[in-house]
């Protein structure tokens, strides 16, 4: 196992015990690791959480099969929800858990998925928001991921604002509450991101190095646990093909080839 699929295997554990056993969570299939968190969370601590996939109500279905979209999950699930439904879940905070792996996250927790400049000075198109802007007011918790954990990726300001952080104090949402990347875990509050725990094999001063903007932490921090035997049993259930590690750059390929192969 390479360092990145090891560590996609443990970041996808380490988001998945952000689940609640009463939370309702919504996970695009443009987000696999948090894909596979959340299925995980169903098979481990929290089976009566809700998972809320290409329009599925807790598909009794792997990451593959998920990847496959509505089609691929008709009979396997309780019933379909539209995107409308869906949104007005979060407006109602009916939804009240949502993974998210924007391109860029700042300081104040503000998340850019529209576009970043290049490095030579050019704007670069990104995919876009759908509805980030919405979810950042109106969902309880956002939990955001990423795999590239340097100043470019965590800057002092994002390029563009395409959801702000800080929640809405009027709904009592919070908006970005931690984020998991392939170094460390952050946690969000009032005073700013704070470094909560490094991975193995990472330390803080180096996660500080490779953060655009200043961390608050405590003295002495803690490594992040382990995945656990009962985590790595119930993820090679929901994950067989380890599609989590469509999310690393080094992994993406043979991953993409694994899905390829199983869909086909």
């Amino acid at each position: 196992m390479t360092a990145d699929a090891a560590m996609a295997t443990l970041m996808t554990c380490r988001l998945a015990r952000e689940i609640d056993d009463d939370d309702v969570v919504g996970v695009g299939l443009g987000t696999p690791l948090g894909l596979a968190a959340a299925l995980l969370a169903r098979r481990t601590h929290a089976p009566n959480a809700q998972v809320l996939t290409a329009g599925a109500i807790s598909p009794d279905a792997d990451v593959c099969v998920c990847m496959g979209g509505a089609a691929a999950l008709e009979g396997r699930t309780a019933g379909f929800v539209s995107h409308i439904a869906t949104m007005e879940m979060a407006e109602r905070r009916a939804m009240t858990l949502q993974f998210l792996r924007p391109a860029q996250i700042d300081a104040a927790a503000n998340m850019n998925v529209s576009r970043v400049e290049g490095a030579d000075g050019e704007q670069m198109r990104l995919p876009g928001g759908l509805a980030t802007a919405d979810v950042a007011r109106l969902l309880p918790r956002l939990v955001l991921y990423h795999t590239d954990h340097r100043a470019r990726s965590l800057p002092a300001r994002v390029d563009f604002v395409t959801g702000a952080g800080g929640g809405d104090s009027v709904l009592g949402t919070r908006g970005p509450v931690r984020l998991v990347t392939e170094r460390a875990v952050l946690g969000f509050d009032d005073g700013g991101w704070r470094l909560e725990t490094v991975h193995p094999g990472h330390s803080a001063t180096e996660v500080e190095a490779n953060t655009g903007f200043r961390l608050k932490r405590d003295d002495e921090v803690y490594e992040t646990s382990a995945p656990t035997t009962d985590e790595l049993a119930a993820l090679a259930e929901v994950d067989r093909l380890a599609l989590r590690e469509l999310d690393f750059r080094s992994t993406r390929s043979a991953a993409a080839r694994r899905l390829a192969g199983a869909q086909h």
